[in-house]
């Protein structure tokens, strides 16, 4: 074999190989592109209001009840928003320990809205007692006083629990980090 054909021999294995990566690219292009393609509809089979307005009106009040549900929801956010809170306090992020506080509190009352039977103990136990005084705390940025009455708010909660039939669901110390906020 010549030195000319060894270049050319080469140059045709690079070019092939070029054209298979070329190749193997644009099919995982095109895999990724139809995993994220919506299809769009033709006006006639589109769905102009979706489960809501194929309700009738009358149904339509239940059917967002059972869709926001009970106050496991609330509760749900209100353990998110009270694990940020506690962690952010605890790291001296007071900005964002402040902001989890209020938007826990807007859970609550936002859930007090749907389930209004449940106002009476978290307005004596959470409410006007224990939840403000966390927010004092944080408002104050002292570390000694947001400890202890976060063991007052943990306390408030399980009472409040209790008061509601729910005696099994008593509240600890936050262990575990959910979100990877930092006070830089």
């Amino acid at each position: 074999m010549t030195r000319l054909d060894s270049r050319i021999r080469s140059l045709l294995v690079m070019a092939v190989a070029a054209a298979a990566v070329g190749l193997g690219a644009a099919a995982g292009w095109e895999a990724v592109r139809a995993q994220s393609h919506s299809h769009s509809h033709a006006p006639a089979a589109e769905d102009t209001g979706g489960w809501y307005k194929r309700l009738s009106p009358d149904a339509r009040a239940a059917a967002i009840e059972r869709q926001l549900r009970g106050f496991e929801t609330t509760m749900a956010e209100v353990a998110y928003r009270y694990t940020e809170m506690y962690f952010g306090g605890i790291d001296g992020n007071w900005g964002y320990a402040g902001h989890m506080a209020h938007e826990m509190g807007n859970a609550i009352t936002a859930g007090l809205e749907r389930r209004p039977q449940y106002r009476k103990s978290a307005d004596a136990l959470f409410l006007k007692g224990a939840y403000p005084q966390v927010v004092d705390a944080i408002k104050a940025k002292d570390l000694a006083l947001f400890k202890q009455r976060i063991e007052v708010l943990r306390a408030a909660c399980t009472a409040c629990h209790a008061a509601e039939a729910h005696p099994f669901i008593k509240i600890g110390v936050p262990t575990v980090r959910r979100n990877p906020v930092v006070n830089d």
